[in-house]
């Protein structure tokens, strides 16, 4: 720098000497053209060679790129192309429909020239759990052992299932997941990032894009509640064939899971034992025929409902279950006037106790039928415990004991109802799904869109159902009258006046607490649809 500063002036003749050199040459060159010698002439392209002043910025020669620009950026072709390439992915679904993740957005934004905004800029087809695999593939493909839940209706498993499930455990479900992607071969094979699984709001916040998508996509049109055309009819009868219902594996090893119908076999059935412990005079041990034969079997209208079942998903079913009376097996084993609590015991060790009083008012039994068949291999063959009211997290399968005990501690009876451990909001109380179509689905224009789904809040009444296609803005209200807590609201919903576009459907329900107040879904099931 001292250097510069003494030698300032000299460095600067350098390039004003230099351009007067150019400037005396040309000059020179232009007054003796005539006296130039034609053997020692320029070449006529050197002459060309030598042009007046250009226009740049920044590099950039505008000149060309003005004179050029229409021959490679014609509009219509430029976005026509872009649009063909990033159209939204249709896929074929199992049970034959079709599925549009994300909507098609045909109008202008904000004064621009492009359509395809959500997957040219938001990449809406390549984000999100569901884009890179099923859930059910991301749990079977683990390095450790992790649980499985298989769905019986056509609905695609979601991100609440793990939220919820995960929100009582100690360990940090996010630091987990982070982990598991960041090392995944997988996950860089398809260039995955942050933004695979997040979308950061204004605030520099990062969500989850399942739980945002719909508020950021373009291309999804809302309907105020007073112009939806709507008919709602509901029932407390139907039940679910055997086929579409949930499937969540045992916690013992898997080489020792009874889950496959080949395995359903009348020798075990006629073999299988059940053992009447703990503080009775008279304990004992009976087969499940012997138990048919003494005590005989009823037949009961109840539900199954998973207590981590996440917002609108399928983990609840209906059926008609036979089994053997509990408190006639209680009657013959004399259990002591002291016991409270009732322990049902699977053969992987699996036991929620419930309180022996619960057993006897919500008339609690061990299941041997269902539908008019032997219970199904992976919902406990050949005996499980059911009741009324109670979540599916009490129903032990594969039972081989049941013990009778007097404890002060509080029994593990469960009623849903859990709680996101950061925002303090209920997961799944009510909870309201739709369970015959696919999120993204398309449907066909002129025809009513047709949905069938369930609300539940397992030992609470359901009072009403509501659905908003605006957003949450305004709601259609359905009233549910003098419904039973002990089976599960079926609903059937036709949309009749609905023009080609995408749409998203929120689904909320209302319960009457155990002290008279309302309770409402906190918590809402969303629905993409596509009219087509």
């Amino acid at each position: 720098m001292s250097y510069f500063k003494k030698n300032y002036k000299k460095l600067l003749v350098i390039p004003f000497a230099l351009c007067l050199a150019i400037f005396l040459g040309g000059c020179d060159s232009e007054q003796g053209k005539d006296d130039v010698d034609p053997e020692t002439s320029v070449p006529e392209q050197a002459e060309t060679a030598v042009e007046g002043p250009k226009e740049f910025v920044g590099g950039i020669d505008i000149v060309e790129r003005k004179k050029n620009l229409p021959s490679f950026y014609e509009r219509e072709s430029k976005n026509e192309a872009a649009d063909e390439k990033f159209a939204p992915k249709v896929i074929n679904w199992i049970n034959g429909e079709k599925i549009q993740r994300t909507p098609t957005n045909n109008e202008l934004q904000d004064g621009r020239l492009v359509k395809s905004w959500n997957n040219i800029y938001l990449d809406a087809d390549n984000r999100g759990c569901n884009a890179c695999h099923s859930l059910e593939d991301a749990l079977e493909g683990m390095e450790t052992f992790h649980g499985v839940i298989y769905f019986g209706y056509p609905i695609e498993q979601n991100y609440y299932n793990c939220e919820a499930c995960h929100s009582f455990f100690d360990t940090k479900h996010k630091d987990s997941i982070h982990t598991l992607h960041n090392r995944s071969d997988a996950f860089q094979s398809v260039k995955g990032s942050c933004d695979s699984c997040h979308y950061i709001d204004d605030e520099g916040n990062y969500k989850m894009w399942d739980f945002v998508k719909y508020d950021v996509l373009r291309g999804i049109d809302e309907v105020a509640a007073d112009d939806l055309d709507a008919d709602f009819t509901w029932d407390q009868t139907t039940v679910t064939p055997n086929d579409k219902m949930y499937y969540k594996s045992p916690k013992n090893a898997p080489d020792e899971w009874l889950t496959d119908k080949t395995q359903a076999t009348d020798e075990l059935f006629e073999n299988w034992t059940v053992k009447v412990t703990g503080e009775v005079d008279n304990p004992f041990e009976m087969t499940l025929p012997e138990l048919i034969e003494e005590f005989g079997t009823e037949t009961h209208l109840m539900k199954s409902h998973c207590t981590i079942n996440g917002a609108g998903q399928p983990m609840v079913y209906q059926a008609e279950v036979t089994g053997v009376p509990i408190k006639k097996i209680m009657e013959y084993a004399k259990v002591n006037e002291s016991v409270n609590t009732f322990n049902p015991i699977g053969d992987d060790g699996f036991c929620f106790n419930v309180y022996t009083d619960t057993v006897l008012e919500e008339d609690g039994l061990l299941v041997t039928e269902m539908n008019g068949e032997p219970i199904p291999a992976d919902q406990g063959f050949p005996v499980a415990f059911w009741s009324y009211k109670l979540a599916a997290g009490n129903f032990t399968k594969h039972l081989v004991e049941i013990n009778f005990e007097s404890s002060e501690e509080a029994a593990a009876e469960l009623y849903g109802g859990f709680t996101h451990p950061k925002t303090g909001l209920n997961f799944d109380k009510p909870n309201v799904g739709v369970l015959t179509a696919t999120s993204g689905q398309i449907f066909e224009a002129g025809k009513p869109v047709h949905l069938e789904g369930f609300a539940d809040a397992w030992d609470e009444p359901i009072t009403q159902v509501d659905v908003s296609l605006d957003k949450g803005k305004t709601w259609k209200e359905f009233k549910i009258d003098e419904a039973s807590p002990n089976q599960w609201v079926y609903w059937n919903l036709d949309f009749s006046n609905l023009e080609p576009s995408a749409y998203v459907a929120q689904f909320r329900g209302h319960s009457t607490k155990p002290d008279g107040t309302n309770r409402i879904s906190e918590y809402y099931a969303e629905f993409l649809f596509h009219v087509q």
